[in-house]
């Protein structure tokens, strides 16, 4: 009988190496110059690896004005939380802002995730008569005061990781 041994490494944005050593390689560092990387993802790259001996993994970290967007695929949003939150209070701790793990993938699921805790009524694709798409949210009014940042704000970030035009509006 043979047995195969295959280690699995969470996906980073910096290699395990570099989160390790806390030192970036030159294929790193190149990334990090082409602007490919933040040195945001650097640094959360190099705590979550210490913080989940190399199994927690995210995509990609965007520092707003009042905290710090962890974008992540679904399967990790549990990991860097932690058991009771640990993980994402030692993260807010060692980074100095407040964390929001949003998972990437389906566009639906982002837009809810970046505006919880606020309640979406409805995700509505419209057709404009230049032949552009937009997809415009509808939340409630009640939950205005909810949303954590401001709409322009939101609605840029939303785009920007979705390469989709995003509209939000209050009924």
């Amino acid at each position: 009988m043979v047995f195969l041994y295959i280690e699995i490494e969470m996906s980073l944005p910096i290699c395990a190496i570099c989160a390790k050593s806390g030192v970036l390689c030159t294929a790193c560092e190149e990334k990090l110059k082409a602007g490919k990387i933040s040195e945001l993802d650097v640094e959360l790259s190099k705590i979550l690896y210490k913080l989940g001996k190399g199994e927690i993994g995210f995509d990609r970290a965007i520092d707003t004005k009042k905290f710090i967007i962890v974008l992540t695929q679904k399967e990790n949003i549990g990991k860097i939380i932690g058991k009771g939150g640990d993980n994402i209070r030692q993260l807010s701790r060692d980074l100095g802002k407040q964390l929001r793990v949003i998972s990437t993938g389906d566009l639906q699921e982002t837009i809810y995730d970046f505006v919880a805790p606020a309640r979406i009524l409805a995700i509505n694709t419209v057709y404009k008569p230049d032949g552009t798409m937009v997809q415009r949210v509808r939340i409630s009014k009640k939950d205005r005061r909810k949303l954590r940042m401001s709409l322009r704000e939101m609605e840029k970030l939303i785009a920007s990781l979705t390469n989709n035009k995003v509209e939000i509006s209050f009924e």
